[in-house]
């Protein structure tokens, strides 16, 4: 079975971060830090923030289940019994799991015709009852971006008193991500989310961050668990966050794959959409029809209900291996 479903990264860390996690795996019988400061201050310095603006923790679906707890607690005290969290769907399957987990109610908004997160349907769907609300750019599973007018005219519209998530779990493949630390600094309902999973390629070490303005990550930061990044974890983001010449080569690879694979499938009849992550995404019934030939060749993908069909990024040879599979299907 060639795993195409993750979306993690097809390569090991670089060497210098596997040399790191192999120098901290001599440590693993002490704990980690408590609080896991080093880490906090690595990444803080890393993106330009205080480090009291930065959570970190065992991936960013923890990150995630702490920030929506804060903004549903939030609005348990504003007197709303049934917490809604809001988002585009289909996305991430995580977060229905979360909403339940923490006593809210995911309500999703659909997709445009394009695929993007539809900002229109979502601002309109909000109400008192709105605990939070998550954008996802790219969005999963369509790869699709919101760009940074369209961004920042949401955040206008949504109530301070609304937590908003803008998920980016694939933006280091982004051709032109939005200024975050500028939206940050005049939206305090905004939290921005990210990953070691994706581009990184520590999605096993399990790390995540999140970030945003002092006030809006006051709640989150008294969520976080004690002893939350491990020490390998830890001595990875620390190593990775200094390798960027190299996690910039992998990104550029990715992307020229992604370009490669998307060419492939359209020539063979399974157009793609213009995304932006490690991944290509098939609409529709052709994306459901792909997914059956792919698997009776063992090569599996992520179908996203009736809505398409998602296949992660690989190596050359994976991309070689779906091309023949897809020969073989119609030969």
């Amino acid at each position: 079975m060639i795993r195409c479903d993750l979306n993690e990264s097809h390569l090991p860390p670089p060497p210098s971060v596997a040399a790191a996690i192999a120098a901290a795996s001599d440590t693993v019988h002490r704990y980690p830090e408590f609080g896991a400061d080093t880490t906090r201050r690595a990444i803080a310095a890393h993106i330009g923030l205080d480090p009291a603006q930065v959570s970190v923790g065992p991936g960013a679906t923890a990150l995630a289940h702490a920030i929506l707890a804060d903004a549903v607690q939030r609005a348990r005290i504003r007197g709303i019994s049934s917490p809604v969290i809001l988002t585009p769907a289909p996305t991430f399957d995580g977060f229905a799991l979360l909403a339940g987990m923490i006593g809210g109610h995911l309500r999703t908004t659909p997709l445009d015709a394009g695929g993007r997160p539809d900002l229109e349907a979502l601002t309109a769907a909000i109400g008192p009852d709105t605990a939070a609300v998550i954008v996802c750019s790219p969005h999963n599973p369509t790869g699709l971006t919101v760009d940074a007018d369209a961004l920042s005219d949401l955040l206008a519209r949504i109530p301070v008193s609304t937590r908003v998530v803008l998920d980016q779990a694939y933006v280091e493949y982004c051709s032109s991500p939005p200024d975050v630390l500028d939206l940050i600094s005049r939206c305090a309902h905004l939290v921005v989310l990210r990953t070691f999973s994706k581009a990184y390629g520590l999605a096993g070490l399990r790390a995540g961050y999140a970030f945003g303005g002092h006030e809006a990550m006051a709640g989150i930061l008294r969520r976080e668990l004690p002893f939350a990044v491990s020490t390998t974890a830890a001595a990875a983001v620390t190593a990775v966050l200094g390798a960027d010449g190299e996690i910039r080569d992998r990104v550029g690879a990715v992307r020229a794959e992604r370009t490669r694979l998307a060419a492939q499938l359209e020539q063979l009849g399974y157009p793609t959409l213009a995304g932006e992550a490690n991944f290509v995404y098939v609409p529709g019934p052709d994306g459901l029809t792909l997914d059956h030939l792919l698997t009776r060749s063992g090569i599996q993908g992520k179908v996203c209900g009736t809505h398409g069909f998602r296949l992660t990024v690989g190596d050359p040879m994976v991309g070689d291996a779906i091309e023949a599979a897809l020969r073989r299907s119609v030969a």
